[in-house]
């Protein structure tokens, strides 16, 4: 089977690297030049002698006729932001199919994955589809759901789902999962990426958990969910429960507890604790017992 990716995602190597091993993958459609481009996924494509296509919106016409020269079976698009015309999908006999990290047409859009980890997800669908002139639309191939971890961050999730992925559907390739193709209407509502404000934490109204969640979807994507300490923006990578036994009368927001030995430990509007264990600030990343040695103190406050 002769095959062409579509990706500008380093997300897409396992997958590349294991249909290289069985199939004939002709060659990578990708950015190549800023802005765009992915420098390490191209020196990865040029280290295994695969040719790469430069995707440039002005010469699709050129870039049509020099796919269909291959005469290539499949097209799959893996981490590619731009929409596939149908003057190149439809010279694919088995036309493209697109990898989408969330279920469709439920989790249509370009940032699955945050919107899945933020809402508390149990499972991730990773679904691939036929794809037509819409976007996430077209015609459902086959879904492989995921278990989510308790915890698990957006990175270590997107690593996991990329490295299981390139089996599954090989599985299905080889005729081993049977699936009943059905067409995805298209979402007229779809999930954008994340504002500021989603990214931004509301200790007033946020359950521990809701914040813990936030955090994980932030990690390292959009580089921590927002907050303010001291008047200054900060962000916070990984928090985790906690069960503090403390007295006092705090408001949501505030630091409980904070000790070079043991972190700082915020109280959320439930009334559940959360140990800050990795932050940024100007541009530092540091841990919360660091940040409790610079001087932190019990009362002061997030988010103000």
């Amino acid at each position: 089977m002769k095959i062409i990716f579509f990706t500008q995602s380093n997300w897409c190597i396992p997958t590349i690297q294991h249909f290289k091993n069985i199939h004939e993958v002709v060659g990578v459609v990708s950015r190549t030049d800023q802005p765009n481009s992915n420098d390490f996924l191209i020196e990865y494509l040029k280290g295994e002698n695969i040719p790469v296509f430069n995707w440039e919106n002005s010469e699709l016409e050129a870039l049509s006729s020099k796919l269909s020269d291959f005469q290539v079976d499949v097209g799959i698009s893996f981490g590619f932001s731009y929409k596939i015309p149908a003057s190149i999908f439809e010279i694919f006999n088995e036309g493209i199919l697109n990898v989408h990290f969330g279920k469709l047409p439920e989790f249509a859009g370009p940032d699955p994955l945050f919107w899945a980890i933020q809402n508390e997800e149990k499972v991730v669908t990773i679904s691939v589809h036929k794809i037509n002139e819409k976007w996430d639309s077209g015609e459902l191939i086959v879904e492989f759901p995921i278990p989510v971890f308790p915890g698990e961050p957006y990175g270590l999730l997107a690593s996991r789902l990329s490295v299981s992925f390139p089996s599954k559907l090989e599985s299905y390739f080889a005729g081993q999962i049977q699936f009943d193709k059905k067409p995805i209407e298209e979402n007229l509502k779809p999930k954008s990426k994340p504002t500021e404000e989603n990214l931004t934490i509301d200790w007033k109204k946020q359950r521990a958990d809701e914040v813990e969640a936030l955090v994980n979807a932030s990690n390292p994507k959009y580089g921590g969910a927002i907050t303010t300490f001291r008047g200054n923006p900060i962000k916070i990578l990984e928090v985790s429960p906690a069960d503090v036994n403390i007295t006092g009368i705090f408001a949501p927001g505030s630091i409980v507890y904070a000790d070079p030995n043991y972190g700082i430990f915020v109280l959320c509007t439930d009334m559940k604790y959360l140990r800050i264990n990795i932050l940024q600030l100007e541009g530092t990343i540091i841990s919360g017992q660091k940040l409790a040695a610079m001087g932190v103190k019990s009362y002061e406050k997030l988010g103000v």
